[in-house]
C-alpha cells in the first residue's frame, strides 16, 4: 500500500490543520497562564528594588559608610556617586564624633577621584593626610594625591608648580613608608618629576645661552650642579654638569685675553 499523492486527499489536510490549531491553542493558553503566574512576581520585584533605592538614608554611621562605599564601587549596577557622596556627607555633618568621620573624608576624595575631579581630589586626599598622618587610610591617601597630582605634570617647558608639589608629596611617602606595597612605584614617579624639574632649569639655561646672557644661564645651572644635589643624580643633571663645566672654562679662558 503506498502513500498518498499531494493533492489527493482534502480530509488529510483539513485534519492537518486542525491539529496545528489545537496545538497553537494549547501554547498560547500555556504562555498566558505562566505569565499570569510570573508577571506579578516580576512587577513584585521591581517595586522592591525601587523602594530600596529610594528609602532613607539610615542613622547609623557603619551603615551609611558601609552603604557609599558599595554605591561609589558600582558593582552589578552603575556607581552612583551622588548617593555615595550625600552619605558620606551626612556622616560628618550628623555624627562629627563618630570614628568613621575620617573614613567619610577619605570616602568624598575617593569619589571625586573615581568622578574625574583629581583637582578637588588632590587637594582633599593631602588634606586627609594632613589632618589624619596617623590613620590606617594615610599612606593611601597620600599615595592618591599624588596620582591625582601627577594628572596635571606636563613637559619641561610648562609650567612646574604641580612637579614641585609631586616631588614634595612623594618624598614624604618614600620617608614615611619606605616598605609599603606603593613605595616603588612612587620611587618611579619621583624619579620622573626629579628629571622633569632638571629639564626645566635646563631648558631655560639654554635659552639664556641662545642669547648670549651667560650669567643668568650659570645661575640656572648652578641650581641643578651645586644647590640640588638630587637633580645632579639625574640623567638630565649629567647634561646639565658637563654644560656647566663647559661655560665656566669658556668664560674663564676669555677672561685671560
Amino acid at each position: 500500500m503506498g502513500f498518498p499523492r499531494a493533492g489527493s486527499s482534502p480530509a488529510l489536510g483539513t485534519r492537518i490543520q486542525k491539529i496545528s490549531s489545537q496545538k497553537i491553542k494549547k501554547i498560547f493558553i500555556f504562555s498566558s497562564h505562566y505569565a499570569l503566574y510570573i508577571l506579578p512576581s516580576l512587577l513584585f520585584f521591581i517595586s522592591l528594588f525601587f523602594r530600596c533605592a529610594q528609602r532613607e538614608p539610615p542613622n547609623d554611621p557603619a551603615e551609611l559608610y558601609k552603604i557609599a562605599m558599595q554605591k561609589a564601587e558600582g558593582g552589578i549596577f552603575a556607581a552612583d556617586y551622588e548617593t555615595a557622596e550625600k552619605y558620606l556627607q551626612r556622616i560628618i555633618e550628623l555624627f562629627p564624633t563618630s570614628q568613621y568621620v575620617p573614613d567619610a573624608n577619605f570616602g568624598l576624595a575617593y569619589v571625586r577621584m573615581k568622578k574625574g575631579d583629581c583637582a578637588e581630589a588632590a587637594v582633599l586626599f593631602e588634606n586627609f593626610y594632613q589632618r589624619y598622618s596617623s590613620h590606617k587610610k594615610s599612606p593611601h591617601a597620600l599615595y592618591y594625591s599624588i596620582l591625582c597630582y601627577m594628572k596635571f605634570v606636563d613637559t619641561a617647558d610648562r609650567d612646574i608648580e604641580y612637579v614641585k608639589k609631586v616631588r614634595e608629596l612623594s618624598s614624604i611617602f618614600l620617608q614615611r613608608y619606605p616598605d609599603h606595597e606603593k613605595a616603588e612605584e612612587v620611587s618611579k614617579i619621583r624619579e620622573k618629576v626629579l628629571n622633569i624639574l632638571a629639564e626645566h632649569h635646563l631648558l631655560v639655561a639654554e635659552f639664556y645661552l641662545r642669547r648670549k646672557l651667560y650669567e643668568p644661564a650659570i645661575r640656572r645651572l648652578e641650581i641643578i650642579v651645586e644647590k640640588d644635589k638630587e637633580l645632579l643624580g639625574t640623567s638630565v643633571g649629567k647634561k646639565a654638569q658637563k654644560l656647566y663645566e663647559e661655560i665656566k672654562k669658556d668664560k674663564t679662558s676669555s677672561s685671560q685675553y
